[in-house]
């Protein structure tokens, strides 16, 4: 292991996974007050956790108390422009159930939960700043401006909680793409929302986003680096916990000298070969990688399926 990473071991557990135990993994792996945790995490990961997603959240709660915060995402659906009908009846609020997951939508329903008034990358937040951060993310904000923000103010934390392949980068590789004004050519989509006076109002995604996969292609570097600070367990879950102004630094540094370094390498992958100012391939690459592995698939499926 790298100098400036520690790495926490914790008993495996083939049984259910309690609040007491999620408290002391938090804490072993160095969650503590003060801080502010952008929160990615796989909750099938962790293991059977004796009541689901709100007792990792407040597990989480406790290890960060008294002056600690946890944020994570909570975006919701967008859908082509120009809206359907059925997708114009569909007004995007603090009530909006999110595609992120169990425990983003658990947060979303914490009583202490502050929410961001973006219409799509919403956040939501619960602890010491959580009002306050969440009162500047809004529809003029830029999509990562909670993250931005959190890097800034030297106390953000990545905390990932399940493997790479799982719960993939870390958050700032957004944050660094707008930073740089990277161009993607995507359909054009948005949401209704209620603007500040009450008034239904459509909301076009206005940002690039990218590929999951290449954004692990950074984890090696930030182990490199020292911008992981602590790995070990959370429950059954691989974790780590790093530091987002070194993570954000570094993907800056790396952006600038090679902007296509987050692609993955799937040529069959149109979000990296086809949507970029900067990428290199071509329509008629892509589709052929996609029918030849559609084909090995059919027949894959029919040989073990004569077995």
């Amino acid at each position: 292991m790298s100098t400036g990473t520690t790495t926490v071991e914790t008993a495996s557990r083939n049984d259910k996974v309690t609040y007491n135990q999620l408290v002391e993994d938090f804490k072993k792996l160095g969650v503590r007050s003060g801080y502010m945790y952008n929160v990615k995490a796989s909750l099938k990961s962790i293991g059977y956790v004796e009541g689901g997603a709100k007792t990792v959240i407040n597990a989480l709660l406790e290890a960060v108390s008294p002056d600690g915060t946890i944020v994570t995402d909570s975006f919701v659906n967008v859908w082509p422009l120009p809206l359907s009908a059925k997708h114009a009846a569909i007004i995007s609020d603090r009530n909006s159930p999110s595609y992120a997951g169990a425990i983003a939508n658990a947060m979303l329903k914490h009583p202490d939960a502050f929410c961001s008034s973006h219409p799509i990358q919403r956040f939501v937040a619960i602890g010491a700043n959580a009002e306050k951060l969440m009162s500047r993310h809004t529809p003029e904000s830029y999509a990562y401006n909670a993250l931005k923000e959190m890097a800034e103010s030297g106390y953000g934390r990545n905390l990932k909680i399940g493997t790479d392949e799982k719960v993939v980068g870390v958050g700032t590789t957004h944050v660094a793409i707008g930073m740089m004004k990277f161009h993607q050519d995507r359909p054009p989509c948005g949401v209704n929302y209620r603007n500040g006076n009450g008034e239904i109002e459509l909301f076009k995604r206005n940002w690039a986003g990218g590929c999951g996969v290449g954004f692990n292609k950074f984890i090696p570097i930030y182990r490199e680096r020292g911008a992981i600070l602590r790995e070990g367990t959370i429950g059954q879950a691989p974790s780590k916990i790093t530091d987002m102004a070194h993570t954000l630094a570094i993907e800056l540094e790396i952006l600038k000298e090679n902007p296509a370094f987050f692609m993955c390498d799937d040529p069959a992958c149109a979000d990296c070969r086809l949507t970029w100012e900067f990428s290199t391939g071509n329509k008629l690459s892509v589709n052929c990688h996609r029918a030849l592995r559609k084909l090995r698939r059919l027949l894959g499926s029919l040989y073990y399926g004569r077995q």
